[in-house]
């Protein structure tokens, strides 16, 4: 008896915690170059922040407006880069990587950074920024900006900070 009571009230908590993930709220995100997102702008797991889809960026692009490049990456373990760039922007880690063009970048550039977000920080190490205690920088979220796909430590707003900041 007592084993069917916890069985019940288990099943009753996970489904109350599973409600409010279900929510049917709107996500506004502007796909125009002339319109810029706020530092609140949100993804969610269905559809990223989509960006000045006609623009074409390089790593020099993201530099200019104040990415600390730190370390170029192997292309190996995403499909469709042509290069990836660790580094850092307001005090937050970011990875950038680049594809020919925007339709790479919502294809797979898009399927790579949502399974790079969502690996726990001590699995895999294929793709990731490597140290010397064998731990990798961890992104909780992740836009597309043209030919960029940027994956953003702890927020978006500073990724979304530093797209508004390229001419």
């Amino acid at each position: 008896m007592m084993h069917r009571f916890l069985t019940v009230a288990i099943l009753i908590a996970a489904v109350v915690l599973a409600m409010p993930a279900c929510g049917t709220g709107s996500v506004d995100t502007p796909e125009s170059a002339g319109e810029p997102l706020s530092a609140t702008s949100v993804s969610t797991d269905e559809e990223p922040i989509v960006v000045r889809v006609d623009a074409t960026f390089t790593v020099e692009s993201f530099v200019e407006a104040g990415f600390k490049k730190s370390k170029e990456f192997s292309i190996e373990t995403v499909p469709g880069a042509i290069s990836i760039w660790y580094g850092f922007y307001n005090r937050r880690d970011v990875e950038i990587r680049f594809f020919d063009s925007h339709e790479q970048a919502v294809g797979p550039g898009v399927a790579s950074a949502r399974a790079a977000v969502d690996r726990s920080p001590n699995t895999n190490r294929d793709g990731a920024a490597l140290f010397a205690d064998g731990q990798r920088t961890s992104f909780d979220d992740f836009m597309v900006a043209g030919n960029a796909v940027i994956l953003c430590q702890t927020e978006i707003g500073a990724c979304v900070e530093m797209v508004n900041s390229i001419p």
